[in-house]
């Protein structure tokens, strides 16, 4: 294996938004780093300018360097074209190391960069078309605001796939100015699935004051639920409770995932399926409104008299 130390103003950084930035990980490694000094080589392949390297893995450990104040790095050369050794480097890792958004920036470079076709990227990274395609999707679906967000480490990529994702394909716009909140208040997984959640089932004038300030929404959505709780409910009360914002809940995610389930390529026995689920399902929920209606209009009309 050949090792060398390499200046680290001679590295060509064109693959750093291939993997994003954790805060606490990193402020561990430049504590080790100041420590023990670096003890694994970063991996490099030759730039087409001579004395320049490309870097292929061991982001961290470069800005970790570059924080104290270090001329170079130690580096692993590798043989390939860049292209080639990104590959490798996934390959090398199984993928254990990467998220899904990583995954999908590689996918991008290759794809969009490397001029690789799909199926060429699905036989090299030995995933499936259909993974490859999703990945892709992952980056061109999400607006620009998230996905700096993710490389600067202040949106967790879970965040972005998981909540934000869905968000952007509703109201990309609106999903831009939720995640520039994010950043400034940096919002937790929770709240943030919580304000994706209820925009979801708002009107649109609540939709705007809650995009204006989402850290007031919250503040109130807390109160709220304290003062919920504060109540003594008995066994049956309390299951109610639960069971409606399940429901509600179950509604929600169903209102996002149908329309990419039932598909003009779905096939006719399994939209089948899935329409005879929705009507059982349909006719508990008519049950389920007349009985709430009812029990709510007596209880309007009792306290009006």
């Amino acid at each position: 294996m050949n090792i060398v130390q390499v200046d680290l103003d001679a590295l060509d950084l064109r693959y750093a938004k291939l993997r994003t930035k954790r805060p606490a990980v990193e402020k561990r490694l430049l504590v080790s780093l100041e420590e023990a000094g670096q003890q694994s080589p970063v991996i490099v392949v030759a730039a087409e300018e001579p004395g320049r390297w490309v870097l292929i893995e061991g982001r961290k450990r470069v800005r970790a360097l570059r924080r104290l104040k270090a001329d170079a790095v130690k580096a692993v050369v590798w043989e390939l074209a860049p292209a080639e050794a990104l590959i490798a480097a996934y390959q090398l890792q199984d993928g254990s190391a990467w998220n899904a958004l990583e995954e999908g920036w590689l996918v991008w470079e290759l794809v969009r960069g490397g001029g690789l076709t799909l199926s060429e990227v699905s036989q090299r990274l030995k995933r499936s078309k259909a993974w490859v395609s999703g990945r892709l999707g992952l980056i061109e679906s999400l607006p620009e605001p998230v996905l700096e967000g993710v490389l600067t480490g202040k949106i967790g990529a879970y965040v972005a796939t998981r909540y934000l994702l869905p968000f952007a394909r509703a109201n990309a716009s609106d999903c831009e100015k939720l995640a520039q909140k994010v950043m400034e208040h940096e919002f937790r997984s929770r709240e943030v699935k919580a304000l994706c959640e209820y925009y979801a089932a708002a009107k649109p004038k609540a939709r705007s004051r809650m995009l204006e300030d989402p850290a007031r929404f919250l503040a109130a959505l807390k109160e709220a639920q304290k003062g919920a709780m504060d109540l003594k409910l008995s066994d049956s009360e309390n299951r109610c409770v639960k069971n409606l914002e399940l429901i509600g809940n179950v509604a929600l995610g169903l209102v996002r995932h149908l329309p990419e389930t039932l598909t003009c390529d779905t096939q006719p026995d399994i939209r089948s399926l899935i329409e005879r689920a929705w009507v059982r399902c349909s006719e508990r929920l008519r049950m389920l409104a007349k009985t709430a209606e009812a029990l709510f209009t007596a209880e309007k009309a009792s306290h009006a008299g």
